[in-house]
């Protein structure tokens, strides 16, 4: 059987990177710009607070933090302490300088990054099932031995600075991604982490296998059901209540993400890919498109046409200053 998370993950080429490392002492504040990005916070040493919205989570040392795309935040000891914008501290403070704030109490580190996938949208199936901030305490951290290790080794990489760190931290950040999905989707009642955590219910994971083993195959519910081994009307039922959605819709969500990523990365004509993802005309297979992402398929491509290159070749201002900074 296909695992099916680390299938969508890989398909969208799931890449982490430390952006900076805060180093401080109060007062201090950081505001985080916001971004098209997943970003994560790890507290390393001292403590903080996250304010994203109505949100006011103290962070303690061995905390982590994954933050939704599009979500503006904030890192500070203290709620009424000044807070800068990220962009602006990265541009202004010496090459290689990581501290801010002042030099009263407790010094409190925190390895700030993202999650860059280089082929989602919006309607990304795991980006769009994420909380606006997604909390793991140290001690939820330490009941999974496997994040626990990952996380204590991605501390010492980075503070070690050796040769290719930057390449294994990047690694490591991978696997916390996934594995702090898992531990979220195992704290979430049922539903409440739709495919990720439907993937716990051995039925429901074969069928979304199969689903996304042959995305372009004419599947009802009854051909799907008889594939996870229950009866349709239960199939219906559960996936529904598990996944937040009929099978056959998430089965043209995932058509659709798939499609866009063919687009996006290869020159292979429409016809030829509406008729892969199981569509028996382009114009079903465009109407369908222009549902989810608000664009004909044609438009979307036009649009994408020249945004590989120029992403791989434009460093933004922040990212230029993270790179000169990072290890």
């Amino acid at each position: 059987m296909h695992d099916v998370l680390g299938r969508v993950l890989e398909e969208t080429e799931l890449r982490g990177r430390v952006y900076c490392e805060t180093v401080a002492r109060s007062p201090w504040g950081v505001n985080f710009d916001r971004v098209d990005q997943a970003m994560f916070h790890f507290v390393t040493e001292g403590g903080c607070w996250l304010f994203a919205g109505r949100t006011r989570q103290e962070l303690v040392a061995g905390d982590l933090v994954l933050v939704a795309p599009n979500t503006s935040h904030a890192l500070a000891d203290h709620e009424k302490s000044r807070r800068v914008r990220l962009s602006d501290w990265l541009t202004a403070r010496e090459p290689g300088e990581s501290r801010i704030g002042g030099n009263e109490g407790r010094e409190t580190r925190v390895i700030c990054g993202v999650y860059e996938f280089e082929h989602a949208g919006p309607e990304h199936p795991v980006l769009r099932l994420l909380p606006r901030t997604l909390h793991l305490s140290a001690q939820r951290i330490g009941e999974r031995p496997e994040l626990a290790s990952t996380m204590a080794a991605l501390a010492r990489e980075h503070a070690s600075g050796g040769r290719g760190a930057s390449l294994v931290v990047s690694r490591l950040l991978e696997v916390v991604f996934v594995q702090a999905l898992r531990t979220w989707a195992d704290d979430e009642p049922p539903g409440g982490a739709g495919f990720i955590g439907a993937l716990g219910d051995p039925a429901l994971s074969r069928a979304l296998a199969a689903l996304h083993d042959d995305l372009g195959r004419a599947w009802s519910v009854t051909s799907l059901a008889r594939v996870a081994g229950t009866s349709r009307a239960t199939l219906g039922r559960r996936f529904s209540a598990e996944v937040g959605e009929s099978p056959l819709g998430y089965l043209t969500r995932a058509r659709m993400t798939r499609a866009a990523q063919r687009i996006e990365t290869s020159d292979d004509g429409l016809a030829a890919v509406a008729h892969d993802l199981g569509y028996s005309s382009e114009f079903a297979f465009s109407r369908a498109f222009r549902r989810q992402y608000g664009v004909p398929p044609g438009e979307y491509r036009r649009r994408h046409a020249g945004s590989l290159g120029a992403a791989s070749a434009t460093v933004s201002p922040e990212r230029s200053s993270a790179n000169r900074a990072g290890r």
